[in-house]
């Protein structure tokens, strides 16, 4: 009996020290989890905490990044893009070009002094155009392009002549000049560009659907390339083509359709065509003819600024008229490259990829319009629109 008793006793003395043990140990983990200890102490032995503020910056710097995963995906394209580009003789290019001034204001006084200096030129307000005053019947035109070829102003030319111009005596507080660079694709710069006075387009480039947000839809003149007719309405030569000609250049509304019938002299036929089914068809859009002289002498302009091109764009000869005929001129969609300045790739224009004419340098342009944007002259946009 007093041996059983003494087991017993044993056994409960031995569980109360297992418990205590137990205890012993929760209470030593639970001061190991939760206690700060101060400075220069170490909780335990073996255990190490960081004090930030005595880790060396470079200890600490590693840390957080072993701790922190790096953007490996990111990092990979990012390279990658880099790489492609890295021997891009286009992206070379595009990043020797500075930015335009991050603020602009505009120069009266530089403005008016370039004015003068094309005024000097050729008085852009009367002779932008052919008309019945500065071409009068039995004087003889000069085609700009093809030197050797020359036109007899005869009654039925003088005929298709407008009385006067009809931008003589107006100018417009503000005007928008449109390229048709890639550029514009996706700018939101539509609202912009409705927002002045006049507005320029080139080629008849398209304005409905999508594009509408990109470069709006207000058109006071646009230009067509004579071959156009010739090209896609086959010369206008049945009703099917000339009704299809009239619905395209309504969507431009009540606009000047301005053509160079005296660049080359195949272009006279296309462009006499085109006047006389707007005619006959009864459209509300007008075709005026460029003036050859304007379009040499400016030619002849630009070529000593440094536009080392046959022929300058059609876009140049659109902006020298801008600066004669406005106060203050905005260039939307002048960019010569397909890369932004991002290394983004761009199409040729906004609405398709068609390759630029040889005989134009449009690096060339661009830089005079640089020029000009940096001297307050006029104001160039080469990023997306607010």
């Amino acid at each position: 009996m007093c041996f059983q008793d003494t087991k017993r006793m044993l056994g409960r003395h031995i569980q109360w020290l297992l418990c205590a043990s137990v205890l012993v140990n929760m209470l030593l983990l639970l001061f190991v989890m939760f206690h700060q200890p101060e400075d220069g102490v170490s909780a335990l032995p073996g255990h190490h905490p960081i004090n930030p503020d005595q880790m060396d910056k470079r200890y600490l710097q590693a840390f957080i990044q072993e701790k922190v995963p790096r953007p490996h995906v990111v990092k990979t394209a990012v390279t990658r893009r880099q790489k492609d580009l890295r021997n891009n003789k286009e992206w070379e290019k595009v990043q020797q070009v500075p930015t335009e001034k991050p603020t602009w204001s505009y120069n009266k006084t530089a403005a008016d002094g370039f004015r003068k200096e094309l005024e000097d030129i050729c008085n852009t307000k009367d002779d932008f155009i052919v008309t019945k005053k500065n071409f009068p019947v039995g004087s003889v035109i000069q085609y700009d392009a093809e030197r050797h070829s020359r036109l007899n102003v005869t009654n039925d030319v003088w005929e298709r002549f407008p009385q006067s111009s009809p931008f003589g005596h107006i100018k417009h507080s503000r005007c928008s000049v449109v390229g048709n660079s890639g550029i514009l694709k996706n700018s939101n710069c539509g609202k912009e560009i409705d927002a002045a006075n006049f507005v320029f387009r080139c080629n008849m480039a398209p304005i409905d659907g999508n594009h509408i947000a990109e470069v709006g839809s207000k058109t006071d003149l646009i230009t067509a390339n004579p071959t156009i007719i010739r090209d896609k309405y086959k010369n206008l030569r049945n009703q099917t083509m000339k009704e299809q000609f009239i619905r395209d250049v309504s969507v431009y509304g009540k606009s000047y359709i301005w053509m160079t019938p005296f660049a080359y002299k195949m272009c006279t036929s296309y462009t006499f065509k085109a006047q006389q089914v707007l005619k006959e068809l009864k459209s509300n859009n007008e075709i005026i003819f460029a003036n050859p002289v304007f379009m040499g002498k400016m030619n002849g302009y630009w070529k000593k600024k440094g536009v080392k091109a046959w022929r300058a764009s059609t876009g140049l000869f659109l902006v020298s008229a801008a600066l004669s005929m406005c106060e203050e001129v905005h260039l939307y969609g002048f960019w010569p490259w397909h890369l932004d300045r991002l290394g983004n790739n761009l199409t040729q224009h906004y609405y398709d990829n068609h390759p630029v004419h040889k005989a134009h340098k449009l690096p060339d342009e661009f830089k005079q319009h640089q020029r000009l944007h940096n001297q307050g002259v006029l104001h160039m946009t080469t990023d997306n629109c607010a």
